[in-house]
């Protein structure tokens, strides 16, 4: 028989009687066996009977209503507990436990020290079987490319995959200039190999003060040495250090590694300062439960599901609100890092501004993300309209945006397209793409305005846009209102904006307005430009796949789209056809020997005249 929030289950109140004075995990089980809820405890007895005592949130009451058992495991302290609590949730997913939706999408670095010559390894993989020192998220690969570049030289290590370099005689071409100390010859000192493999871990950890430091006292004594060469080396690879990331306040600039958490809503942000600089920020939602709990226990969620998965745990991790569990995730966190953690809420001071700062970064992601959730933002999303309106002194808020965008590389497949918002949200029906002729394709004010002109002459009577963005500065905005005209630059308001300083700059006045970063019609114009962006750079990777098969198979005389495809499924590539005998292509269905020739000499006469 259920309970109800005010009278649990007899069944349950006799389970929970016979609970034990001890630290542990507890489940709450349905009548069908289905664990409805883990927590853990200090005390499974007391935090049982305060389940059962005490009327709580919506969840809480349902959790009483459903269950009718309780089962429990004993652990030997509370850090064990949450440790099995953590692990049991992974595995058994409870419908009224939240958790962190996590993906593979973030890369993480690995130092493989379960192989005799360690290596570097970027990997997506979600476990870690092998317990092997972990680093990250990374969620800016092209940051991470940077990060393993500059590792491997200050510290090179081996390159090669496998678990055992192959033996060889002579080294690799990394080998060969120094790159790499080549394992594989049999030549390599094991203590300072290992040397390497330390280094690269201590910085991993965050301790960017000793390697900056290595780096100068290396540099000095080439210096010394003369050897001028190495010292300037040396140098840009110290000032590649310190260009991670960016700088933080002033006021904690004290070379403490520190984290910040923050909640909002679904979504949970860490962001990582080293060395007094802010080198990366993370963002994670939760999954659609995360109503029925306080923001204490989702950071506590936060905080244990991001750092289960790594090794980079700070000195110090900055939160909003002390977590529910915070001497339990301190002893733990200092077990993981080998050192005391503390998890603190900052009054005042740097520290303080830092936390503002990863607040805002989150709140600012939230207003972007409203936009391709309408349930969610659409009191924001109305909001910048109004803005938008107050701004470019619109009679009414805009209720049709469009924005062009062109795409084009070294004059090769030019392209524009438009993108369409309607009442502030994507009009798909309204998307439009536009190939562009050759003699312009190196021009791009001359593609907007081409693209401009093609799209106005669509437009229906009386029906055309409030607002026609474009993607780009003074120039491409003069080429868009140059195409358009005095009569639809009368009717509609012309902008551009720009990447980099994200200035707006307004139609015929071209009067310019910077608006702040955080300003929700900034967001909203900054939004249609990116989609515009995207756009039409889908539209050029198309055009460019497609042009590129086509500049080497459609020239060929005699074949048809039909011989082509098994050409291509036959070989595999282009490539390989033109590398291919006349025997070999006659084994393709539909090819006898006299196509066969027509295409092997075709290849031929291209590769003479250098196609």
């Amino acid at each position: 028989m259920r309970g109800s929030p005010g009278n649990p289950s007899e069944s349950l109140r006799e389970a929970v009687d016979r609970a034990p004075d001890l630290p542990g995990v507890y489940s709450f089980l349905d009548l069908s066996g289905q664990v409805l809820y883990i927590g853990k405890a200090k005390s499974l007895r007391k935090r049982l009977k305060g389940h059962l005592a005490t009327e709580g949130d919506p969840r809480h009451d349902l959790l009483l209503h459903r269950s009718v058992s309780v089962e429990w495991t004993i652990t030997g302290d509370e850090v064990e507990a949450l440790v099995l609590e953590a692990e049991l949730i992974r595995l058994r997913k409870p419908p009224l436990n939240v958790r962190l939706r996590t993906s593979g999408r973030y890369p993480y670095l690995e130092i493989s020290t379960d192989e005799k010559w360690p290596r570097l390894i970027v990997t997506r993989e979600r476990s870690n079987p092998r317990e092997r020192p972990r680093f990250g998220p990374y969620p800016d690969s092209r940051n991470l490319r940077r990060l393993v570049e500059f590792l491997l030289e200050t510290n090179p290590l081996r390159r090669c995959s496998g678990e055992d370099p192959p033996s060889s005689g002579r080294p690799c071409i990394m080998g060969q200039m120094g790159r790499c100390p080549a394992p594989c010859t049999g030549g390599a000192d094991r203590d300072d190999y290992d040397r390497r493999v330390r280094e690269i871990e201590s910085t991993l950890r965050g301790d960017w003060d000793h390697a900056r430091e290595r780096l100068k006292r290396l540099m000095e004594e080439a210096a010394k040495r003369m050897d001028y060469e190495e010292a300037a080396r040396l140098r840009d690879l110290s000032a590649r250090l310190n260009s991670f990331g960016w700088p933080v306040p002033e006021g904690v600039r004290d070379r403490i590694n520190r984290d910040v958490a923050v909640v909002r809503e679904n979504w949970g942000l860490i962001m990582r300062i080293r060395g007094g600089r802010c080198t990366c920020i993370v963002r994670m939602p939760f999954d659609g439960r995360w109503k029925l709990t306080p923001l204490t226990e989702r950071l506590s969620i936060l905080l244990r599901s991001y750092y289960a998965r790594t090794r980079e745990i700070p000195r110090e991790v900055l939160v909003q609100e002390i977590p529910e569990d915070s001497s339990q995730l301190e002893d733990w966190l200092g077990s993981r890092r080998g050192g005391s953690v503390s998890v603190t809420v900052p009054r005042r001071g740097g520290n303080r501004r830092v936390l503002e700062l990863a607040e805002q970064n989150l709140d600012q992601f939230l207003v972007r993300l409203s936009w391709k959730h309408p349930a969610v933002g659409r009191e924001r999303v109305e909001a910048a309209l109004e803005g938008l309106a107050d701004i470019f002194g619109l009679g009414s808020p805009p209720d049709w945006v469009v924005c062009l965008d062109a795409s084009t590389i070294q004059g090769s497949w030019p392209v524009a397209a438009i993108v369409s918002f309607r009442g502030g949200y994507p009009d798909r029906n309204g998307y439009r793409k536009f190939s562009m002729p050759d003699e312009i394709s190196r021009n791009d004010p001359a593609m907007i305005a081409s693209a401009v002109s093609r799209y106005l002459s669509t437009l229906e009577d009386g029906a055309y846009p409030d607002l026609f963005v474009i993607d780009g500065g003074l120039t491409q905005l003069r080429a868009a209102v140059g195409a358009a005209g005095a009569e639809w630059s009368g009717r509609m308001r012309f902008l551009a904006i720009a990447k980099r300083e994200e200035l707006i700059i307004e139609g015929v006045s071209e009067r310019r307005i910077q608006l702040p970063m955080d300003s929700i019609p900034l967001s909203f114009v900054r939004t249609v430009r990116d989609e515009a962006h995207r756009f039409v750079l889908h539209y050029h990777q198309q055009k460019r796949s497609r042009g590129s098969l086509r500049s080497v198979l459609d020239d060929v005389p005699g074949i048809g789209s039909a011989t082509r495809i098994r050409l291509l499924t036959h070989f595999g590539s282009a490539e390989r056809i033109a590398a291919a005998t006349v025997e070999e292509m006659m084994e393709v269905p539909g090819v006898g020997r006299t196509r066969a020739i027509g295409i092997h000499n075709h290849f031929r006469r291209a590769e003479e005249s250098g196609y």
